[in-house]
C-alpha cells in the first residue's frame, strides 16, 4: 500500500523533472512522458481502489516523514485514503489523461508547449497531495501548489494583457483562501493542542467534550475552512474569478476551472465536516452560501454573450447545489454530483470552439430579431433590472475592488510622502534597535514587551503597503518585502520564547529567495532594460531563463512549498496566542499583501507584451 501511494506522488513529479530535459520542440517526447505518468497513476489508483474494497472499505492512513517537530508544533507529511478521496482521484486522473491526449494537437507548435504540459503535471501533483493528505498541514502543501499553478495556467498566453491581468485577479483572491487555511490550521492547533489527523478527526470531539461549550471555536474554525472553500470554489461573493480564469487555454479551462479545481472547496468541506457537523446553525450558513450562488449564477449564465462564461456560471450553479447537499449531510450524493458535473463541463468546454463556430454559421442564415422588451409594468421593470445586474455579473468585480483592494491602495498612498531611501534607513535602525532589545528583554517592563510584537508587525505592514503602491522601481519594492519579512520574524520572537532554529527555518528561504531576486533584477538593469512597475515589460520573451529563476525566487519569498519558509510560517504562527487579535490582524494583512506584491512584481517585469513592440503578438483575448 505504501508503495502505491509513493508511486502516485512520484510519477507526476518524475515526469515533470524529465520534461525539463527536453526543449520545447521535442513535442512528442514531452507528450509521451506526460501520458506514461498518467497511465501509471491510473493503474495505481485502480489497484488501490481494489485493495481498499478487499480490505472492507477501511480507511488507509500512512504517516510519512516528520519535517519539523517541536513542543508547540508538529509538521508531518501523512497520507490518508478513503472513499471520497478515491472517487475524486479516479475522476481527476481520468480527466487529466483525456486533456493530455487532447492537448497534444491543441497546443501543437505553441511557444509554451513544454510550459503548458509542465504546469498541467504540477497542478495534478498539487491535486494529488490535497486528495491524499492525511492532515491539515499536508493538505495546505497541495493547496499552495494548486494556487501557484492556477496563476501560470490562466496567464499561459503571457504576451496578452487580459490573461495576465486576470491571472493576477485570481491569485489575489486565492491569497485570501490561503490565509484562511493557515488561520484555520493555527486555530485548530490552539483548540485541540496538537496537529489534526483526518484518520482521527471523526471521533476527536468525543475526547474533548469540555471544548464543545466554547461557541467561538465552534464557528471560527469551520468558518475559516468555509471561507477557503468559498474562494476556491468561486462561491458568492467570490464568483467573478471563475469566468476570468477561462482566459487560459481551453484545455486547462476544461480540466481545472470547469471540473477539478472549482470543486475542491466541496472536497474540503467534506474532509473537514467533523468540525461543524454538530453545529446546526453552521449547516444553514453553508446552505445559504450555496443558495445565494445558485440564484446569482443562474441569472448571470442566462445572459452572458461568451460560451466559456456561460459554462463557468452553469458550473457554479451545480457547485452551489453541492454546497446545499453537503449542508444536508448528503456527502456521497454530492460526490456523485461532482463526478457528473466534472465530466459534463469538461466535455462542454472541449467542444465549445466547435459549437461556437456552428452557432455563428447558423446565425448568419437563421437570424431571428429579438422581441422588444417593454418597461411599463412592474414585472417588466424588475426583469430589466435583473437583466442589467446579470449582464454586469452583479458588479462582484467592482465590489471586490472597492471594498477589498482599493482601501489597501489608499492606505499605501498615505505613506507616499516617505521616500524609499528614508524608509530603508528608518526601518534598518528600528530593526537594529529591536535586535538589541530582544537580547536585553529582561530589562524591559513586561507591559511594554506585550506591545512590541504588535509594533513591529504594524511597521512591517507599513513597508508592505508602500511596496504595494510602488511604481518606479521593482528593486525597491522587492527590498521592502524582504524587510517586512524580517520585521515579522522579529515580532514572532518577541511574542514568545526566542528560538534561533525556528527563526532560521523561517528566514532561510526569505534570504535565499531575496538574494536571487535581487540578482535577477540587477542583471536586467545592467542590460539597460526597464524594470519599473508602471507597465508590463514582457521580458520573458527574450529572457525565459531569468523569468524562470525569478519566479522561483517569488515563490520562495511568498512562502510557497519550495523552501523551509513554508514550514517556518506554520511554526512562527504557533507563537501567536488565540487572544492576540491585534497582532493576528496585522500578520494577516502582511501575509495577504506580500503575496500580491510579489506576483505583481513578476507580472510587471516578465509578462505582457514586450516593450519594444517588434515581436509578433496576439492582441485579442482568448
Amino acid at each position: 500500500m505504501t508503495l502505491l501511494l509513493s508511486i502516485l506522488l512520484l510519477s507526476p513529479l518524475v515526469s515533470l523533472v524529465v520534461s525539463f530535459l527536453y526543449s520545447n520542440k521535442r513535442e512528442k517526447a514531452i507528450f509521451r512522458i506526460s501520458l506514461v505518468g498518467i497511465i501509471i497513476n491510473y493503474v495505481s489508483i485502480i489497484i488501490l481502489g481494489i485493495l481498499w474494497m478487499v480490505g472492507g472499505f477501511e480507511n488507509i492512513y500512512f504517516e510519512g516523514p516528520v519535517l519539523f517537530k517541536g513542543s508547540d508544533v508538529d509538521f508531518t507529511i501523512s497520507l490518508f485514503v478513503d472513499g471520497f478521496g478515491l472517487v475524486y482521484l479516479f475522476t481527476a486522473t481520468f480527466l487529466t489523461g483525456i486533456i493530455i491526449i487532447f492537448s497534444k494537437n491543441y497546443i501543437h507548435r505553441e511557444s509554451g508547449y513544454k510550459r503548458f504540459f509542465n504546469n498541467i503535471k504540477f497542478f495534478y501533483l498539487g491535486l494529488l497531495v490535497v486528495l491524499l493528505s492525511g492532515n491539515l498541514e499536508t493538505l495546505f502543501l497541495g493547496w499552495e501548489i494548486l494556487g501557484v499553478t492556477s496563476f501560470f495556467l490562466i496567464g499561459f498566453y503571457r504576451d496578452r494583457y487580459l490573461p495576465v491581468k486576470n491571472a493576477l485577479k485570481v491569485i489575489s483572491l486565492y491569497r485570501v483562501a490561503d490565509i484562511a487555511m493557515i488561520l484555520g490550521i493555527w486555530l485548530s492547533h490552539h483548540y485541540f493542542g496538537f496537529s489534526i489527523n483526518f484518520n482521527d478527526l471523526g471521533g476527536i470531539h468525543s475526547t474533548h467534550d469540555h471544548l464543545e461549550s466554547e461557541v467561538f471555536y465552534q464557528f471560527a474554525i469551520p468558518g475559516l475552512f468555509l471561507l477557503a472553500a468559498m474562494v476556491k470554489s468561486a462561491q458568492f461573493p467570490f464568483s467573478s474569478w471563475l469566468p476570468r480564469a477561462m482566459e487560459g487555454p481551453t484545455t486547462s479551462s476544461s480540466i481545472f476551472y470547469g471540473s477539478l479545481s472549482a470543486h475542491i472547496g466541496v472536497f474540503l468541506l467534506i474532509r473537514t465536516s467533523p468540525f461543524w457537523e454538530g453545529n446546526y446553525w453552521f449547516h444553514f450558513i453553508i446552505a445559504g452560501v450555496g443558495a445565494l450562488t445558485v440564484g446569482v449564477s443562474v441569472l448571470t449564465a442566462r445572459v452572458q454573450s461568451t460560451i466559456k462564461t456561460q459554462i463557468a456560471y452553469s458550473s457554479l450553479v451545480q457547485i452551489g447545489l453541492m454546497f446545499i447537499e453537503i449542508s444536508l449531510g448528503w456527502y456521497w450524493f454530492a460526490m456523485i454530483h461532482f463526478v457528473g458535473n466534472a465530466l459534463l463541463r469538461s466535455h462542454q468546454l472541449l467542444i465549445s470552439p466547435s459549437i461556437l463556430s456552428y452557432k455563428i454559421h447558423d446565425q448568419f442564415f437563421h437570424f431571428n430579431r429579438p422581441k422588444a422588451q417593454g418597461s411599463k409594468t412592474l414585472w417588466q421593470k424588475i426583469k430589466l433590472s435583473l437583466y442589467v445586474l446579470s449582464i454586469k455579473e452583479f458588479n462582484l468585480d467592482t465590489f471586490m475592488y472597492n471594498y477589498l483592494w482599493n482601501p489597501l491602495k489608499k492606505a499605501g498612498k498615505l505613506f507616499g510622502g516617505l521616500s524609499t531611501k528614508n524608509a530603508f534607513i528608518i526601518s534598518t535602525l528600528v530593526f537594529a534597535l529591536g535586535l538589541v532589545a530582544e537580547y536585553e528583554v529582561e530589562f524591559i517592563p513586561t507591559s511594554i514587551v506585550h506591545y512590541i510584537p504588535i509594533f513591529y508587525s504594524c511597521l512591517g505592514l507599513i513597508l508592505i503597503l508602500k511596496a504595494f503602491v510602488e511604481r518606479t522601481s521593482a528593486l525597491n519594492a522587492w527590498l521592502l518585502i524582504i524587510m517586512n519579512q524580517f520585521y515579522l520574524a522579529l515580532a514572532f520572537t518577541f511574542n514568545d520564547k526566542f528560538d534561533l532554529l525556528q527563526v532560521s527555518i523561517y528566514l532561510s528561504g526569505i534570504i535565499l529567495s531575496g538574494i536571487v531576486g535581487i540578482w535577477v533584477i540587477q542583471r536586467l538593469k545592467k542590460e539597460g532594460l526597464d524594470v519599473s512597475l508602471n507597465q508590463f515589460g514582457g521580458l520573458s520573451y527574450e529572457h525565459p531563463w531569468l523569468a524562470f529563476i525569478f519566479v522561483l525566487a517569488c515563490l520562495g519569498l511568498a512562502g510557497s512549498p519550495i523552501t523551509p519558509t513554508f514550514i517556518g510560517e506554520d511554526i512562527m504562527l504557533a507563537h501567536v496566542h488565540e487572544d492576540q487579535f491585534g497582532l493576528l490582524f496585522f500578520i494577516i494583512l502582511n501575509l495577504v499583501l506580500d503575496g500580491l506584491v510579489i506576483f505583481r512584481i513578476y507580472s510587471r517585469i516578465f509578462l505582457g507584451q514586450h516593450q519594444s513592440g517588434t515581436h509578433e503578438v496576439a492582441y485579442r483575448s482568448s
